[in-house]
């Protein structure tokens, strides 16, 4: 392995010991190491690299001046093909030329951060070599579980469905019972599944266990669904439809 792709969660606001080993073995090995230009792990990995007065590192950015460049390394430009003038689809075009570019796969993961989360699918899409800290669990995932549906567990474990998100899932399964939000969410209203309180959608006691409560600057603000919800909403589905309607809503 020639080249590691290292990346993490800006939520996290310093290197854990184990990770800062790992690298100390790439630096050993001579492993070139491509990093972002970001704040978090990209800014603390390219810090550490110039304590450690190791060069072999290349920058890359969508700007012709990365952002942020520790030490005397080397930088990739890389220009965006999308037309999005979103900043995080911009991004994701960098990260996806480091994953291509990289042998390997390093993510020191929240289990929550969407941006890691994708590198690591990318990653295993692409058959490279990944290896992951989870830092909720101060250590690193075992090899075996680093699979797309491990990581799809972990990273809705974190965040929940949206009601969008368990539309298109059961979509994805062969239930195409709902086609908008709306009447999904009328439906579980109906089924005394959930309650609306204020304008805000709730559980109702004997489902709680299914669902996770959104709070914006310490207020409720909603309600997401969690892994236990996908894996009890396609046999309730398949209760309450009629078998001669596929497509009520």
């Amino acid at each position: 392995m020639s080249s590691v792709f290292i990346s993490g969660s800006i939520a996290i606001k310093s290197i854990p010991r184990s990770v800062e080993e790992s690298i100390n073995k790439i630096i050993d090995q001579n492993i070139q190491v491509l990093v972002g230009d970001a704040d978090g792990i990209d800014t603390m990995v390219q810090n550490y690299c110039k304590r450690c007065n190791y060069s072999n590192v290349t920058v890359y950015s969508i700007y012709s001046t990365p952002r942020y460049m520790a030490g005397k390394f080397d930088s990739k430009f890389i220009l965006p093909k999308t037309d999005s003038k979103k900043e995080r689809e911009l991004q994701k075009e960098k990260d996806a030329a480091m994953t291509l570019d990289s042998d390997y796969s390093f993510v020191v993961w929240d289990g929550k951060s969407k941006g890691s989360y994708n590198n690591i699918l990318r990653a295993i899409e692409n058959n490279k070599k990944v290896k992951i800290y989870l830092n909720t669990e101060n250590d690193f995932l075992e090899s075996s579980k680093i699979t797309s549906s491990e990581i799809e567990f972990i990273y809705r474990s974190n965040n929940g469905y949206t009601a969008a998100e368990v539309i298109e899932y059961l979509k994805s399964e062969g239930e195409d019972y709902f086609q908008q939000t709306r009447a999904f969410n009328k439906c579980l209203l109906e089924n005394n599944i959930i309650k609306k309180e204020d304008g805000i959608y709730l559980p109702m006691p004997d489902y709680s266990d299914l669902f996770m409560i959104e709070k914006y600057r310490g207020k409720v603000s909603g309600i997401k669904f969690k892994n236990e919800f996908i894996n009890w909403v396609e046999t309730w589905v398949k209760k309450i439809k009629p078998p001669e309607e596929q497509s009520l809503f």
